[in-house]
C-alpha cells in the first residue's frame, strides 16, 4: 500500500551544529556532492563520500529511524535500479537460469547504482531535515543574486521553491485522510490485481488534485489581498550571515568530495 503518512526530507527542529549552519554553505555542498556522486565510479570514492554523509547524519542528529523510512518511502526505486541493471551480460556469467543471466559486471553496476541512490538520499535528507523551507528559499534566492541573476527573477524562484515545500506536507496529510475515507467506503489499496489497485487510486487522485487547485486559487487570492508585489519593498527579518564555522564546513565538506573525483579519476589512469 502506498504510505502517505512519512513525508520524505521534511524539516525536523533540533539543536545541532547543521541546524545553525548558514542553510547557503549546505545548499552549495549538497548540490555538489550529488554533482560528485554522479561522476565517480569506483569503490575507494564512494566510501570517501559515504564517510562524509554519515559524520554529517550523525553530527545533524538525524536518528536512524528517520533514515530507514527515507528508505523504505522509495524502496521501489532500488528495485527498479537492481532489475534493470541486471540486463547488462557483459563480464564473467556467476549465476545463468533461462533467459535470465547474472554476471559479475551486472552485479557491480547495480550495488554502484544502489548505492550512488543511497547517498543521494541521505545527502538531501541532511538538507532538508535541518533547513527550514523559509530558510531554504532565502539561500536559493541569495545564490542566485551572487551569481548575476536579476533579483525579480531570483526572487520569484526562491519563492515558487518555498510554495512548493511547504504544499508537499499539506497534500500528504490530505491524501491521507482521503485513502482512509476510500477505505471505510469498501476501497482495496492492497488487492493484489495490480488493475484493481490502480482503479483504487483514482478516487484519491482526482480529489487530491482539486483540492490542490482550490488551494492554490485561495493561497493567490491571499497575496493579492495582502498587496505582494514581488521583491519590491520586501526585507528579512533574519538576514543570512555567515561565520568562521561555515566557511571551514565549506571547505572540508568541498575539499573532500574533491578529493573522491580525483582520487576517481587517478584509479582510471592506472
Amino acid at each position: 500500500m502506498m504510505r502517505f503518512d512519512f513525508i520524505f526530507g521534511s524539516y525536523i527542529p533540533a539543536e545541532s551544529f547543521f541546524h545553525r549552519t548558514d542553510p547557503r554553505t549546505k545548499l552549495i555542498f549538497t548540490l555538489y556532492g550529488m554533482i560528485v556522486l554522479f561522476l565517480v565510479k569506483h569503490w575507494l570514492s564512494f566510501l570517501i563520500i559515504g564517510m562524509v554523509v554519515c559524520a554529517m547524519l550523525y553530527v545533524s542528529k538525524i536518528t536512524f529511524f528517520t533514515i530507514l523510512k527515507s528508505f523504505k518511502s522509495i524502496w521501489f526505486f532500488f528495485v527498479l535500479a537492481f532489475i534493470f541493471s541486471l540486463f547488462n551480460t557483459t563480464g564473467k556469467v556467476i549465476f545463468s537460469f533461462g533467459i535470465l543471466t547474472i554476471t559479475d559486471e551486472a552485479l557491480n553496476n547495480t550495488f554502484i547504482i544502489i548505492l550512488r541512490l543511497s547517498l543521494l538520499i541521505s545527502l538531501s535528507l541532511m538538507m532538508t531535515s535541518t533547513t527550514s523551507p523559509t530558510r531554504i528559499a532565502d539561500s536559493t534566492e541569495s545564490l542566485l543574486k551572487k551569481i548575476g541573476l536579476k533579483q525579480e527573477l531570483a526572487h520569484e524562484i526562491s519563492m515558487i521553491m518555498s510554495l512548493a515545500i511547504r504544499f508537499i506536507p499539506i497534500i500528504s496529510m490530505e491524501a491521507n485522510q482521503i485513502m482512509k475515507a476510500q477505505k471505510a467506503r469498501g476501497a482495496k489499496f492492497e488487492d493484489r490485481n495490480m488493475i484493481n489497485r490502480l482503479k483504487a487510486f483514482f478516487p484519491v487522485i482526482i480529489p487530491l488534485l482539486v483540492g490542490s487547485f482550490k488551494r492554490a486559487d485561495e493561497l493567490a487570492l491571499a497575496m493579492d489581498v495582502r498587496y505582494y508585489h514581488g521583491f519590491q519593498g520586501r526585507t528579512k527579518y533574519v538576514k543570512l550571515q555567515m561565520k568562521l564555522s561555515d566557511y571551514l564546513l565549506l571547505v572540508i565538506t568541498l575539499g573532500s568530495f574533491t578529493f573522491a573525483l580525483y582520487l576517481d579519476k587517478v584509479i582510471d589512469f592506472v
